[in-house]
């Protein structure tokens, strides 16, 4: 009698509909979710079973399936890791295929492929009993009872606490209660820099339990996080960035986002373009785990959810070492200027108020949005502006490398003061980074150790990790930086906080502009005076009226009730039907030659007409039209938050991925849903 063959679907890490067909040898233990080494063009590639066939899958020529080379010695992904793929694939309109190559990078893939090694038997890291914990404020103590209140009722809980109140000791005795119950617990935050500073805070208290993920390890380390969250019961805490939403969690019992507000949850490069707390939400769904989000800013999304009442509240409205916030002081940069109180970059002001703290033996940030020395360099004879040759944006000048760069496609090249238009020598910088303030500040306080906090300084984990602790220790007497020291830093010796430029926050067309610019500006207010001290904030601007500062100047914008303070910000976007009320899609579409940008928006109109979509912005050219060479135009999709909301999305991803093929991969097109 003969012998059945066995068949497989295979899905594979690529930008694929649908999966691959393969043929199983006989015998071969395969499961669904089991993880394979197939050929794939003559190289082998990695993927995972969705689905064993007894009989060959129809309309196939059979002569042209392959077998699988070799079915891989990893546990295979769980019901929950592949429902998650598909759910992350079909919110955020991509292919399953696109989700499997973000959650199991090349480097990842490589290592999976690789033979096992034996592995070496460790201390078993339950045996390592749990640090003891702060005891709690009544505050904190009272915040926790709330949470746990919203967790009875099977909600994601929402903690506004002021900057310094003392979340992190709360999200701490949860995961060790989930630790105790034998379950896993995510925690996540935006930057890499906020994991560093808290990963030996973490440690102290759970010790081997704890699991490090995020871009700046290495991929061994990272194979080995995914390798023990798959075979070591030992329940685990992982700290991690946006990532980390794709480990192979098998018991999640509770997920923290921290700093839900921050826009560096979201993946803006490549698809899938997920929003790391949104993608929290869905992967505590499946494991039924709790999530609590953390912010002293919550998002205007999180606040309506609230409002609806899909998510529950807590609150901690009071610093856990008491003392009042920080104090908030306005300087009118055109005033300044007209007495002639200004020296370069700063303020009279602002040079005294600094001196005052530093004398005192307390330290000072200074935060600038631009890095580079100077952003733009504009010839004085012809008035040229040194564009660069493959975007269409100004080269910022960077002293330390002597360097004009894009920071759009990278492009760089040496910087002489010959202007490439006029040919005469009369190149000068315009405008001021954190390169420039910090030379500035050198000068200011020549006594004075001065560093910078950007990207181009913290290129690498070492340099990062450095600066940290040296500002944390007391030996950086002025640190200046961009939105990387703004968020979740604890530093002791910090007293005055100040921004210089400040109008640049305001000047992004965006409809988040004004709730951006007020989280940021009160998480720089909350980095200062920490330990019951009180703290400073100065802000230079042009525009000491706007609505924003005005706000943080009232003593109740920093209030328990997030919600009422940002009632007028959530009327706005009901007024004029943007999100939360509505769902929003960027779509940009980008070629090499203009005309058929221009062709490939025009179908895009036609089809989005064909299935009803009404509320359609654009085509548009956004303000840095030309990227790396390529022409670009983007559409805003508006949606209504009803029960077609998914079919009308899926409909017209289809139409655009037909759209895509039609021109066979010339015109690149890109959706992102939920734009940031």
């Amino acid at each position: 009698m003969a012998v059945e063959k066995r068949y497989v679907e295979v899905l594979l890490p690529l930008k694929l509909k649908d999966t691959l067909s393969y043929r199983l040898p006989q015998g071969w233990p395969v499961e669904e979710g089991s993880w394979v080494q197939v050929p794939l063009r003559g190289h082998p590639a990695l993927g995972v079973v969705l689905q064993v066939r007894d009989s060959a899958p129809v309309g196939v020529n059979l002569s042209a399936i392959e077998p699988v080379d070799a079915v891989l010695d990893i546990p295979a992904a769980s019901v929950q890791e592949r429902c998650f793929w598909r759910a992350i694939a079909d919110y955020y309109l991509c292919t399953p295929g696109e989700v499997l190559k973000a959650a199991f990078n090349a480097g990842i893939q490589k290592q999976m492929l690789q033979p096992p090694k034996a592995r070496k038997s460790k201390k078993k890291a339950e045996e390592a009993p749990l640090a003891d914990l702060a005891t709690l404020s009544d505050a904190q103590q009272a915040a926790l009872d709330q949470i746990r209140a919203g967790f009875a009722q099977h909600k994601p809980v929402l903690l506004h606490g002021v900057t310094g109140s003392g979340k992190t000791e709360i999200y701490l005795h949860l995961a060790a209660e989930q630790l105790r119950q034998g379950r896993d617990v995510l925690y996540l935050v935006p930057e890499i820099a906020i994991s560093q500073q808290l990963e030996q805070r973490l440690a102290a208290v759970f010790g081997p339990q704890l699991l490090v993920y995020h871009s700046r390890t290495t991929v061994p380390q990272r194979y080995r996080v995914m390798d023990t969250l798959r075979r070591d019961p030992t329940p685990r805490i992982v700290l991690g960035t946006r990532s980390a939403v794709f480990l192979p969690f098998r018991r999640l019992g509770l997920a923290v986002v921290d700093e839900e507000h921050d826009r560096s949850y979201k993946q803006d490069d490549t698809a899938p373009r997920y929003n790391g707390r949104d993608a929290v939400l869905m992967l505590a769904g499946l494991h039924k785990a709790d999530v609590l989000l953390g912010s002293a800013t919550p998002s205007c999304e999180a606040l309506y959810n609230v409002q609806i009442r899909k998510f529950s509240a807590a609150q901690l409205p009071c610093r856990y070492y008491g003392g009042a916030s920080a104090s908030v002081e306005i300087i009118d940069m055109a005033q300044a200027l007209r007495l002639h109180n200004v020296e370069g970059s700063f303020s009279r002001k602002l040079l005294k108020e600094m001196t005052a703290v530093l004398e005192a033996g307390k330290q000072v940030l200074v935060f600038r949005s631009r890095r580079a020395y100077a952003p733009v360099v504009q010839c004085e004879v012809c008035g040229e502006v040194v564009q660069c040759p493959h975007c269409n944006v100004a080269l910022s000048y960077h002293r330390f490398n002597n360097s004009l760069s894009c920071h759009y496609c990278g492009y760089h090249r040496p910087y002489t003061l010959r202007c490439p238009a006029c040919d005469e020598v009369a190149l000068v910088e315009r405008g001021s980074g954190t390169e420039k303030l910090e030379e500035e500040l050198r000068t200011a306080f020549p006594g004075r150790t001065v560093a910078r906090f950007d990207a181009d300084t913290t290129q690498s984990k070492t340099a990062e990790e450095k600066m940290i602790r040296d500002f944390a220790a007391g030996r950086i007497d002025i640190l200046v930086g961009t939105q990387m020291i703004t968020k979740g830093f604890d530093f002791e010796r910090l007293a005055l906080v100040a921004v210089v430029s400040g109008d640049s926050l305001f000047a992004v067309q965006d409809f988040r502009s004004d709730e951006r610019a007020y989280q940021l500006l009160t998480q720089l207010m909350g980095r200062s005076g920490r330990r019951g001290e009180p703290g400073r904030l100065v802000i230079q601007t042009f525009q000491p009226d706007h609505p924003v500062l005005q706000r943080l100047l009232q003593p109740e914008a920093l209030s328990s009730d997030a919600s009422e303070a940002s009632a007028g910000l959530l009327a706005e976007r009901q007024a004029f039907a943007y999100p939360p009320y509505v769902r929003l899609i960027a779509l940009t579409v980008k070629d090499r030659y203009e005309g058929r940008v221009w062709n490939v928006c025009r179908l895009i109109q036609e089809a989005a007409a064909s299935i009803g979509i009404r509320d359609i912005a654009g085509p548009t050219s956004p303000a840095v039209d030309v990227v790396a060479g390529e022409h670009i135009a983007q559409f805003w999709i508006k949606l209504p938050r009803d029960r077609r909301l998914a079919a009308t999305k899926q409909a017209l991803y289809a139409r655009i991925d037909r759209i895509e093929r039609d021109f066979k991969g010339h015109t690149t097109l890109i959706i992102d849903v939920d734009p940031a």
